[in-house]
């Protein structure tokens, strides 16, 4: 067959699928099954299977639908088959059915408070009773179709008020005073004083040194100390460390548990001003072994220019982490500082050749070659045969524009293969330029040496006009977007962000009526030109704003410039390039600019045009 006969073939079995979409749709039974029987070899003829055995799916017997899911268990909508049916069977109280179909424990809350009451209603209770006790312990609230287990369960005498007390605590960690409420009411009268505590507690947290001093120690109210302690150090932190001895006192928490509060505590005192909560703080921090809060001190030091406090908190630091290339390349300034060059040309050493922002930057200060270690693919043809079929979907998909149906057929292909296959996969992708899919592979097989699988030369003709218009380096533009989307289209972020430069509407606008160009509303931010015009054109802006430095423009464009001004009054130009990326407080936008010149580095080399890790500008920088 030529390919031309192909083409027009596939093309007519595409009008053919629609057509028998609408059959379904209107259930034109005759007019369906003449229009199926042309659509055998058609790859997305399973969704049409799908959506007719769906229509009567609540006729069906469960080794009917079993057998329907077992044929169709590579496709994703294998699942949602199963949930609709046993839903379906939990409406009808047909429990024995439901307990054949699903005989574990399902994952979604409402299906397993339907599994655990399918138990008791067909005899066995302890697994009934077990799961119900589960499902009680929350802090958040339960789905209404919970209500005949947990009600089943209560009129058992399973609902014990220890039990009630329980969820009361879980409860109060969320913050639902509301629930707390509700819940304190389903007490028994011997239990009330507990409730009560419990609600006086929520409400006026600074009574906790006084309820651990006077209350019997017991888990209950060792817990409730913890939790309004806790809150008291949300509301006044003062008053918290005034009453720090006394908490941990008075219900004679353990030696964990106090450093754990005493961690909690100092964690809300890092920018104090402060000097005796800073005393304090620093107290409670030399005996944590907390790495996270320790390198938040460093940081600390690093924005108020206290070498020697910087100095004393890495060599607190618990060995694992001193031999982190973040923190030996710390280990190397701090040499380098104290005017030991020997020391410090060591320890650059040692994280030379490593993929890693500190390694690149050991090189940088060394003026060494930033190397890194690559792997490449090859065609990996021979070992994706039998994923045939799932490819040939995919393929379909995405030519039809069902981007979100590729990404979901994709990840379902993805799950539990080792990465040998994910290697065959990813490079399949990047071979069909299906690009953000094949860095979703390497992600899912944290595949981390594969350059040129983890950063495609994608939307190039885009990059390269946008380049020119703009003055900006490809490198720059590609490394942003990879870091934003994983250069997928139609990526949208939990706050709105779209497309593959992750522009929020507003900001889209915003940047459309700057560069004197109509702004054709938030969908059109998923057009690839759309959306790097108007990326290219804010981050350009962003780089004007701070003289074309990097770190300045790529802390603003993901954290905001309101933010980057503080943090920069806060440094008051007293750090190097290295010290002002260290000390940005939050950790995202830390590992954000960290990832971006890297990822520029990647692509200067992918595309034969290498760039430094910094510019001369922003290593001579004052921050």
């Amino acid at each position: 067959m030529s390919p031309l006969m192909r083409a027009s073939t596939l093309e007519q079995q595409r009008v053919w699928y629609e057509q028998a979409q609408v059959s379904l749709e209107e259930k034109d039974e005759a007019a369906y099954k003449k229009l199926r029987g042309k659509l055998d070899d058609y790859p997305l003829t399973p969704y049409l299977d799908y959506r007719e055995f769906i229509q009567t799916l609540y006729d069906k017997s469960p080794s009917e639908v079993e057998a329907f899911i077992e044929q169709y268990a590579s496709l994703p909508f294998s699942t949602t088959v199963k949930d609709r049916y046993l839903t379906h069977l939990a409406a009808t109280e047909r429990w024995q059915n439901f307990v054949d179909v699903q005989p574990l424990p399902p994952r979604s809350q409402v299906l397993r408070c339907h599994y655990y009451y399918a138990q008791s209603k067909i005899g066995n209770k302890d697994v009934a009773w077990q799961g119900a006790n589960t499902l009680w312990l929350t802090g958040k609230s339960t789905h209404d179709a919970c209500d005949p287990l947990l009600n089943t369960w209560q009129k058992a005498g399973k609902r014990t008020d220890a039990l009630v007390l329980e969820r009361m605590l879980l409860v109060y960690a969320e913050g639902n005073r509301a629930r707390l409420n509700y819940l304190n009411k389903q007490l028994g009268a011997k239990s009330k004083e507990s409730g009560k505590a419990v609600l006086e507690l929520y409400d006026k947290p600074q009574g906790v040194a006084a309820f651990s001093k006077r209350s019997k120690v017991t888990p209950l109210n060792q817990n409730l100390t913890v939790l309004a302690y806790k809150k008291l150090v949300r509301s006044d932190i003062k008053e918290a460390v005034k009453q720090y001895d006394k908490t941990v006192q008075g219900q004679h928490l353990e030696e964990a548990k106090r450093q754990s509060l005493a961690d909690y505590t100092a964690s809300r005192l890092m920018a104090t001003d402060d000097e005796p909560l800073q005393k304090w703080r620093d107290k409670v921090l030399a005996k944590t072994s907390n790495v996270s809060l320790l390198e938040r001190r460093i940081r600390q030091a690093m924005r108020e220019d206290k070498w020697n406090e910087v100095e004393l908190w890495v060599n607190r630091l618990p060995d694992k982490a001193k031999q982190s290339t973040r923190w030996t390349f710390w280990q190397a300034r701090l040499a380098e500082r104290d005017g030991n060059k020997e020391l410090a040309s060591e320890k650059y050493t040692q994280i030379l050749g490593q993929r890693d922002f500190y390694s690149a930057a050991a090189a940088t200060v060394l003026g060494k070659p930033i190397t890194y270690p690559v792997k490449t693919a090859g065609d990996g043809q021979a070992d994706i045969k039998e994923y045939a079929k799932a490819l040939a979907r995919v393929k379909e998909l995405i030519a039809v524009d069902k981007l979100l149906a590729a990404n979901r057929e994709w990840h379902y292909l993805l799950r539990g293969m080792d990465n040998d296959q994910i290697v065959a996969l990813a490079a399949y992708a990047a071979t069909h330029k299906w690009h953000h899919l094949a860095v979703q592979a390497t992600i899912s097989g944290q595949l981390w040496d594969y350059i040129e699988l983890r950063f495609p030369v994608a939307h190039k003709w885009w990059f390269d006009f946008f380049s020119k218009k703009r003055e900006l380096p490809v490198t720059t533009m590609m490394a942003l977007a990879r870091q934003e989307s994983a250069l997928n289209i139609e990526a949208i972020s939990p706050v709105g962000a779209r497309g593959l430069m992750q522009l929020m509407p507003a900001t889209a606008k915003e940047t459309a009526k700057k560069l004197g160009r109509n702004y054709e509303g938030k969908s059109s931010l998923f057009d690839p030109g759309v959306n790097i015009r108007l990326g290219s054109g804010y981050l350009k802006m962003m780089l004007e704003q701070y003289d074309n430095n990097r770190i300045f423009a790529f802390a603003a464009y993901n954290a905001g410039p309101s933010r980057v001004t503080r943090w920069r009054k806060g440094t008051d130009g007293r750090l190097d390039v290295y010290a002002f990326i260290e000390a940005i407080p939050f950790n995202e936008t830390r590992g954000y600019v960290q990832n971006i010149l890297m990822f520029e580095i990647y692509y200067g080399d992918l595309t034969q045009s290498p760039v430094p890790l910094l510019t001369e500008n922003e290593i001579n920088t004052k921050y």
